[in-house]
């Protein structure tokens, strides 16, 4: 008994030691990370392009909570001395408006106005106006035709210029097709509008006829035909779900998803904060599970943060372009923290000339990038554009901008809402654990985005899950089996009940752990871990029964963790090198078997 108790004590130390040393790279790692610091909202040092004014000081967008009406506009009109009006007309839908701008009074301070507004109980936030452009570098120009073949691997498209897609195959889209097309997602391009379909507003791009369209909204125009009269919006939406194999032009990424098309740009590619938070809110109301925003400006909006912090909260995936500066300080939305910020690469996978970078940049993705690859190395879409007599044409044009890399990112983000991971925080954490390493991290992020490998371990989340179910299911009916089998040969016992449902709660509570905090929580450290059945042992468990338990918990746990470091999949909630997680692997194995051992040991006493 003595020694029993005295081995029990040993390994109750060498466990709690044990984990000690092998949290230090992980405890190390969080804190190079930066943990949960504040994000930097500050403005950004972007130049003005020509003809655009990023603030107007004299106009105040409002945010208001739902419920307002014409009555709750003309109760704020009389109260703080000014006209407000709602940003647009009613749709004919009648879909609610929240959104509501005035003119600043005479003599008074704006930012004195908004902090009084904001005070009032029917209004969320408030801010100047702020402008925000499509930030293409370069004039589109039709892309001459090219031969070049394209590599025979995975799902190849019969579209006639797919060879021309340098892009495609960087990011290994011809593998990630054999996996996921994009179906049953909802991808939201907020931009110029997109060349939808044919109506007295505008055309349907040729390369469009198989693409799926739900309706969309022209906050701009206040109704609900939001056509593109700019060619920006199409070329984005092009990327994300053109149509494919359909012997017709160029392939698009998620070409089985769903585009909802969103105007809140003018024709000449600019647009005010209040339509853009506008747009955002209506696409998160009305199903779209991500968002593009190949859009950008260098102040930090709150009407905008507002909009992107109630989409990222109802379940909606958001992804911007960096900006076009080739300067370090990421723009707005895209340094937003519930927005993916995506930086570019040129044909050769280094950031492309005139690429935004700075530390929010989450990862990278190809935009083109013409001082390397000339005009093709730009990104080939079909898209709309203005003749010299004002006319819209229909073609192919090579564009180059992070509004290029936005929608890559996008499009394989609805390839992993297309595999059932839905949670924003999961789709991000998923891009970027499957992207191409690349440094430094403040310009490419976690690295290139690479599809294959994004959609492969998208669906091992969730078919790991579902083996890991049928295990435990099999579990038990083999130990019912085997109890069955002792019992009619007489010897003691039967069903091992408890010690097979701690098997399984080793096996099962990992997931449910990560399921209820999200992939990317921290504290997912302790589920995949034998931290739990050590803890219990430390803490002085007792008895043959309880020991025996405690080392099949252990097993359990101990099995799942190896799974899933296997795979990469181990969801530990913050960027982690494999020799980073290496040691706490390891340790938990060592610590893991102590404990199984010393119940197999225990129930022989």
């Amino acid at each position: 008994m003595l020694q029993e108790k005295k081995n029990t004590g040993l390994l109750r130390w060498m466990t709690f030691f044990a984990l000690i040393v092998a949290a230090l790279p992980m405890a190390l790692t969080w804190r190079a990370t930066g943990g949960m610091q504040a994000p930097d909202l500050s403005p950004r040092n972007w130049a003005n392009p020509p003809g655009v004014e990023w603030v107007h000081p004299d106009e105040i967008a409002v945010q208001l909570r739902p419920g307002a009406d014409e009555n709750t506009l003309a109760d704020l009109s009389r109260k703080f001395g000014a006209s407000v009006q709602f940003n647009h007309a009613a749709s004919e839908e009648g879909d609610r408006r929240t959104v509501a701008k005035l003119a600043v009074p005479t003599g008074v301070d704006p930012q004195t106005l908004i902090a009084d507004l904001e005070k009032d109980p029917r209004v969320e936030v408030a801010d100047v106006v702020h402008i925000f452009t499509t930030p293409v570098e370069l004039a589109p120009a039709p892309h001459p035709a090219n031969d070049a073949p394209a590599p025979e691997k995975g799902f190849k498209p019969n579209d006639p210029r797919y060879g021309e897609q340098w892009n495609f195959q960087m990011i290994k889209m011809e593998e990630a097709w054999l996996k996921s097309k994009g179906k049953g997602a909802i991808v939201a391009v907020i931009d110029t509008g997109v060349a939808y379909e044919n109506n007295k507003k505008g055309i349907r791009a040729r390369d469009f006829a198989e693409t799926k369209f739900t309706k969309g909204l022209d906050v701009v125009n206040g109704d609900s035909m939001p056509n593109d009269d700019q060619g920006h919006g199409t070329h984005v939406a092009g990327t994300i779900a053109e149509s494919t194999n359909n012997k017709e032009g160029v392939a698009g990424i998620a070409f089985e998803a769903t585009i909802m098309p969103i105007k809140v740009l003018s024709a000449t590619g600019g647009g005010s904060s209040a339509d853009i938070g506008e747009g955002i809110r209506w696409a998160a109301d009305h199903g779209a599970k991500i968002i593009n925003m190949s859009l950008g400006g260098p102040f930090p909006d709150k009407l905008m943060r507002s909009a992107c912090t109630y989409a990222a909260k109802k379940g909606v995936t958001i992804v911007c372009a960096a900006g076009n500066s080739g300067r370090e300080g990421v723009g707005y939305p895209a340094a937003f923290p519930e927005c993916i910020a995506v930086s570019s690469v040129g044909p050769k996978g280094d950031l492309s000339f005139y690429s935004t970078w700075g530390k929010e940049v989450a990862i990278a993705a190809p935009g083109g990038d013409k001082q390397v690859g000339g005009e093709s190395g730009g990104i080939l879409q079909n898209t709309i554009n203005r003749d010299s007599d004002g006319k819209l044409t229909d073609d192919y044009f090579a564009y180059q901008g992070t509004s290029m890399a936005s929608p890559h990112v996008a499009g394989v983000a609805a390839l992993i809402v297309s595999e059932g991971v839905t949670d924003p925080k999961d789709v991000k954490a998923i891009l970027q654990k499957s992207a191409q390493s690349k440094s430094p991290s403040n310009k490419y992020g976690a690295g290139i985005l690479d599809a294959s490998s994004a959609v492969k371990l998208a669906g091992s989340f969730n078919n790991d899950r579902s083996g890991r179910f049928w295990m435990v299911g099999l579990l038990f009916v083999g130990c019912f089996l085997v109890g069955k089998t002792r019992q009619k040969s007489g010897a003691e016992g039967g069903y091992p009940f408890w010690g097979t449902a701690a098997i399984a709660f080793g096996l099962l509570f990992p997931d449910w752990l990560s399921n209820y905090l999200g992939m990317t929580s921290p504290l997912n450290i302790v589920g995949h871990s034998i931290l739990i059945p050590g803890a219990l042992l430390v803490m002085g468990v007792q008895g043959k029964m309880e020991r025996r338990l405690v080392g099949w918990m252990a097993f359990g746990l101990l099995t799942h963790l190896g799974w899933e470091f296997l795979h990469g999949t181990v969801p530990v909630g913050f960027e982690v090198s494999f020799w980073q997680l290496l040691p706490w692997v390891g340790a938990n194995i060592v610590v893991g078997l102590g404990l199984l051992i010393a119940g197999l040991e225990g129930s022989r006493d």
